[in-house]
């Protein structure tokens, strides 16, 4: 489908260009249009943005009936745009709430087309006023996104994607963009989710239903994509020097759990293949004709944009760093690089002493999540190297005692990846297991023994445990002040099914 768009005459004699398709615009020949969107009965009127006159006819009910059940926010709606079409003009800037407001109507009533077509307009009447290029516009696209997915449209929501991906790249610094990249990343996320919960989704298997890939290759290009897109938004956040951003350590973990997905499925698919054409992305660039710059490519050039960024190495490192990053890298080394920079991060932040407490428990856990996910992937001699190296630094600390029993001795095994939720901490419940095990200085369970359970538990269930223990890979524990010593537990275990 060619997106050729509309030109509109701006207020000031811009030429306004749209890539969204001119099917949708041209119901826009004026608010007498949002009636005549395909699938609405109603005749197409003359062209000509708001003819007020014909505002309320066309958007409230046409019967007797129907206009006793009309609501007073669509009374509201329709006085709003005739007072600001009679006052100022068909582009005055107080059109744009109450037009926002019809989509958001249209919407929740499922009129998904309607709603699509007043946010065009609204988002017609921004630009008039504030410039082509905007931000104002961007969350009127995002919610004519979300009703062109509702109607199926994917060649539409490609169509915005992509107007809103060039949207944002010509704001680099501008912090209101992080959300569109952000999306952006969600998007591919979700769809996967779909995917792998065999929903068939047409954004991958067609309208027709028939399709030519493998699921390996649906999983790693849309983690790819996913993971693209985070460093974006990622990448505006540091230009902005926000090392203390929550928000920018909720990305780097979007790309650390993204890149986990392949462990956690690892039963599910064959292989990782490193991202190649970009079949479910935006913003694709050609690297010659018919040659398009690969998912994994895109992937390399964000991680080190985001270290050039952080600003925190020497220049020995950062040739290195480029040099590691060049060669293909699988998910566990992309995870680790997102955890290196978080790192980086937090000594940018507090410097290379902490002053206090708060300071030092989010040094430590910065380093300890780099260990954590070497010897989730058995990166296991490694692990215990810097692990080591934690418990030092703790023991000459001030605030050891407390921090060591909540770091390396909790009462329930710390299982690892972190940043899910621990599968033994379950909500108390009338039905249990006790189980004793051990933790080796490489976290696994050993010597698991059932010691006792509620009256009508299962063999079942207690082997389920049992399993739970033995695939799961601990945080190594300090026993009687030395670390990775084989140390006992006892967990009570809740069942709540």
């Amino acid at each position: 489908m060619e997106y050729d768009g509309l030109r509109a005459e701006g207020h000031l004699g811009v030429k306004m260009v749209s890539r969204v398709a001119r099917h949708m615009l041209a119901a826009l020949g004026g608010i007498v249009a949002l009636a005549a969107v395909p699938g609405t009965a109603s005749p197409q009127s003359p062209p000509g943005r708001f003819r007020a006159d014909e505002f309320r006819e066309r958007v409230l009910p046409q019967s007797p009936a129907e206009r006793l059940r009309a609501d007073d926010d669509r009374e509201r709606i329709a006085d709003e745009i005739s007072a600001a079409v009679a006052s100022s003009g068909p582009q005055s800037a107080d059109l744009i709430e109450p037009l926002t407001a019809l989509g958001e109507l249209y919407a929740t009533e499922g009129q998904h087309a309607l709603a699509a077509a007043a946010l065009e307009e609204a988002r017609h009447v921004v630009r008039a006023n504030y410039g082509l290029y905007t931000l104002d516009q961007a969350p009127l696209m995002e919610q004519a996104l979300e009703n062109q997915q509702a109607l199926g449209n994917f060649a539409m929501v490609q169509a915005l994607e992509e107007e809103l991906y060039d949207l944002a790249n010509r704001h680099p610094a501008d912090l209101r963009t992080v959300a569109i990249h952000r999306a952006m990343g969600a998007r591919r996320i979700t769809l996967l989710r779909r995917f792998l919960a065999d929903e068939y989704p047409a954004e991958i298997y067609g309208e027709s239903g028939l399709f030519s890939f493998t699921r390996s290759s649906v999983v790693t290009d849309l983690v790819s994509e996913a993971q693209i897109h985070y460093a974006d938004a990622a990448a505006v956040v540091l230009r902005n020097g926000l090392y203390s951003s929550d928000e920018l350590r909720d990305l780097e973990m979007e790309t650390v759990r993204a890149s986990d997905l392949f462990r956690q499925l690892d039963d599910r698919i064959r292989y990782f293949r490193p991202g190649g054409p970009r079949r479910y992305g935006v913003g694709a660039r050609e690297r010659g004709p018919g040659w398009d710059v690969t998912a994994m490519e895109e992937l390399q050039t964000r991680t080190n944009a985001l270290w050039d960024l952080t600003g925190s190495e020497s220049s020995q490192e950062a040739k290195q760093r480029r040099q590691r990053v060049g060669d293909t890298p699988g998910p566990y080394r992309l995870g680790r690089e997102s955890y290196h920079r978080l790192v980086a991060y937090d000594e940018a932040r507090s410097g290379s002493t902490p002053a206090d407490e708060q300071a030092w428990r989010s040094r430590l856990k910065a380093y300890l999540e780099v260990v954590d996910w070497d010897l989730l992937y058995s990166e296991n001699g490694a692990a215990l190297d810097q692990y080591a190296r934690v418990h030092a630094l703790l023991r000459t600390n001030t605030i050891a005692e407390p921090l060591m029993a909540e770091l390396f001795e909790p009462p329930i095994p710390i299982v690892l990846p972190t940043f899910l939720p621990n599968p033994l901490e379950t909500p108390a419940s009338a039905r249990y297991i006790d189980v004793a095990f051990e933790v080796t200085r490489y976290g696994i369970g050993r010597r698991i023994e059932i010691l006792g359970a509620a009256p009508n538990v299962s063999a079942a269930a207690k082997n389920d445990l049992v399993n739970l223990i033995r695939r799961s890979r601990f945080r190594p524990r300090v026993a009687d002040g030395e670390l990775g010593r084989a140390s006992p537990v006892v967990v009570r275990y809740y069942l709540n099914d």
